[in-house]
């Protein structure tokens, strides 16, 4: 391609994999940040170079960062509108006399279904949160204090089912984290903020 020099995408590549990434290191003069945001957005280098990159390299936003408590007051409310939710499908269920195994294995699979796609739909909606989260004035951001994607939004959601397994550990991460990120939120490279 004319005007196309290798040689400089290689020195690119080069500054990304070096572990001197910090503010106060910049890029070298011959590798602009356009540049390397160009093989970011081409996916010519590794998944965790990307964000060790957008995370260096992302705006200092002043926000208030939610804490444990409050998300879970929210998530309190959000289970009460989900269980709410789960009635029509538990009273068609009742309907057929299924066991009582089945019983509980359907309602354990409607109850993981719902809050996936509760929780993906209304985190990468406008409003950037479920309803639980906007009755407390917080709002879901990413790296750069935008709304997320709803891919994104989709696998933060599947995530919470890790943050919870190992006895809840991922979500106890929220009250020791500077940025209050649970692991969930760490999987997805997002924030939970006051608004």
């Amino acid at each position: 391609m004319p005007g196309t020099d290798y040689s400089h995408k290689r020195k690119c590549q080069q500054v990304m994999k070096t572990d001197n990434f910090s503010k106060s290191n910049p890029l070298p003069d011959y590798v602009n940040e356009r540049d390397v945001l160009g093989l970011v957005k081409s996916k010519r280098i590794s998944m965790i170079e990307r964000f060790r990159f957008k995370s260096v390299h992302a705006p200092e936003l002043k926000l208030t960062y939610a804490g444990l408590g409050i998300r879970t007051l929210a998530t309190l409310i959000d289970l009460a509108i989900i269980t709410s939710l789960m009635l029509i499908p538990e009273i068609i269920f009742f309907s057929f006399n299924f066991s009582s195994a089945d019983y509980n294995s359907f309602r354990l699979f409607m109850l993981a279904a719902i809050w996936i796609f509760y929780q993906a739909t209304f985190d990468s909606s406008a409003l950037q949160a479920t309803l639980g989260k906007r009755m407390l004035k917080l709002k879901i951001i990413d790296l750069y204090g935008n709304r997320m994607g709803i891919t994104r939004s989709f696998f933060r959601s599947l995530a919470v089912f890790i943050s919870i397994a190992p006895v809840g550990l991922g979500i106890w991460y929220i009250s020791t984290d500077t940025k209050k990120q649970g692991w969930h939120d760490l999987i997805a490279g997002t924030f939970v903020v006051k608004s």
